[in-house]
């Protein structure tokens, strides 16, 4: 589900002040768009960002923990080694954005879409999806232990090396999506159920040490 921004948002000069003062006057953002702005290294906990938009600004360490984000959208963005354990995220949007590195533990995530970002060692344990997709994006090395979902959906996307420890994929199509080298359980019990293709199947046939024969 897209973002529900409204048709004309207010240009914001200085992003970095408005973000702080919000942030510590317990505050609401709302109906801005934010473009260009360095918001590198700076802390904006528990803020919180109604109907916002925000277009190639760079929040490189920047630490957003117990922020609430609804009917926002990220176009751009650097996000690489910032933190948001405890934030929830609700119509949010992420499109051509990197993250590497990004601790999103334990966040909530509701109607969301991630499209053609670099995810790449991205930390979503113990994180909450609902009606998540994810398409083009890279999410090699990214952490989904603990995890709990419902309606995920993944196209066109790499989990290589991606770490999915007692995370359940029973009924989750993976057909559309790198599996090379990930790690689950020793029991493997965390791709029961899961649908893949053939070619997966065979990959993943590896693990339980079964041969597969022509």
């Amino acid at each position: 589900m897209s973002a529900r921004l409204p048709a004309s948002l207010a240009p914001v000069q200085d992003a970095a002040a408005l973000l702080i003062r919000a942030a510590r006057d317990e505050e609401t953002v709302e109906n801005v768009c934010i473009r260009g702005a360095d918001l590198s290294g700076t802390r904006y906990d528990g803020l919180r960002l109604r109907g916002v938009r925000l277009e190639n600004c760079r929040l490189t360490g920047s630490r957003w923990e117990r922020a609430d984000f609804a009917d926002v959208v990220l176009d751009g963005c650097e996000l690489s080694g910032s933190g948001w354990r405890d934030a929830f995220f609700e119509r949010v949007e992420l499109t051509g954005c990197k993250a590497v590195g990004a601790d999103f533990a334990e966040t909530g995530w509701r109607d969301a879409d991630w499209r053609d970002c670099r995810l790449s060692d991205v930390v979503f344990d113990r994180a909450r999806l609902r009606r998540v997709a994810a398409m083009g994006c890279d999410l090699s090395g990214a952490s989904f232990c603990d995890c709990q979902w419902k309606g995920w959906m993944l196209t066109r996307t790499s989990l290589r090396a991606a770490r999915l420890l007692h995370t359940p994929l029973m009924g989750l199509d993976l057909t559309g999506c790198e599996l090379d080298g990930i790690a689950v359980s020793d029991t493997n019990a965390e791709l029961r159920g899961a649908v893949v293709t053939m070619e997966q199947a065979a990959m993943l046939a590896k693990r339980l040490g079964v041969v597969i024969k022509a």
